[in-house]
């Protein structure tokens, strides 16, 4: 029987944001044995994960991470990265999507750590739910992160560099977040319509040559990455359309926008990208109120 401890005579983690990110952070680190320290700006009840079976997520909430934490998970979105350093307990590892926040994160610290996260999760209330099981890329130095994530049950993959994997998730969100939010489309759109698929072909396009350009080497083909994860995810409504349809603020200027800026920053041209860039934000303008 698995007795969950409050972190005594183990490493102690803390966690800000309890999306479904961090929700499903804090499930596997109560798989193996953690009860997290969380900081979060809504509270509720009780927190519960749909993972196959439906389980109760243990945390601690508390308004100030404890100076014991010795890594700092950060599950917010890109955009409210600003308002959170300051709570930020020494090793910063950001789960967070977009080109931008990590690199926040180090000017202000002068240390953080990126991470990838590819499961798809859903999040209404306390309650989180798994539809789509991806994995955790993490950088080999936080090897001791990635042990426990695994230990709890996450799929976990170590690499060297971790730069190559998060511009490749930014290339396949910049490609199918903006078109299914603005389309008001399940992710499946991307396959069955075929200006959809020519236009995601552009978007990918232009990410690569802004990669190129930024001498980083991608870990496998874009496009073939894009088509993947829209067949595997079909069903699903992507976190952009999300939050549009909820009236919320989406993170473009950290997907499609970064593509854009790094690409004004190497001389390389993202005319798509832009529009598409442009078009989420009138779409804010109009429903974020």
């Amino acid at each position: 029987m698995l007795i969950l401890r409050i972190n005594q005579g183990l490493m102690v983690f803390g966690i800000i944001g309890l999306g479904g990110v961090g929700i499903l952070l804090a499930h596997f680190l109560n798989n193996a044995g953690y009860v997290p320290y969380v900081v979060t700006r809504t509270h509720y009840g009780r927190y519960i994960i749909r993972f196959g079976e439906e389980h109760e997520v243990r945390v601690k909430l508390v308004d100030k991470l404890p100076s014991g934490v010795k890594y700092t998970l950060i599950a917010v979105k890109a955009y409210d990265t600003e308002s959170i350093i300051d709570k930020v307990v020494n090793t910063p590892v950001a789960f967070q999507n977009g080109i931008g926040n990590v690199e926040l994160i180090r000017e202000r610290l002068g240390i953080g750590y990126g991470a990838v996260i590819t499961y798809g999760i859903t999040r209404s209330g306390g309650v989180a739910e798994v539809r789509g099981v991806g994995e955790v890329i993490l950088p080999s130095s936080v090897g001791e992160v990635a042990d426990v994530l695994k230990a709890g049950g996450a799929n976990v993959r170590v690499v060297d560099d971790i730069e190559p994997y998060r511009w490749l998730k930014v290339i396949i969100n910049a490609a199918i977040n903006p078109i299914t939010a603005i389309l008001r489309a399940r992710n499946g759109v991307i396959l069955e319509d075929p200006n959809a698929r020519a236009l995601v072909g552009a978007v990918v396009m232009e990410g690569v040559d802004v990669v190129n350009r930024l001498g980083i080497g991608l870990p496998s083909d874009p496009l073939a990455e894009t088509l993947r994860v829209a067949e595997a995810t079909r069903d699903n409504q992507s976190s952009m359309l999300q939050d549009v349809l909820n009236r919320r603020r989406t993170e473009v200027d950290y997907v499609n926008g970064a593509i854009v800026t790094r690409g004004r920053e190497v001389g390389v041209s993202t005319p798509v990208n832009y529009v598409l860039w442009l078009l989420v934000k009138s779409l804010e303008v109009s429903t974020y109120k």
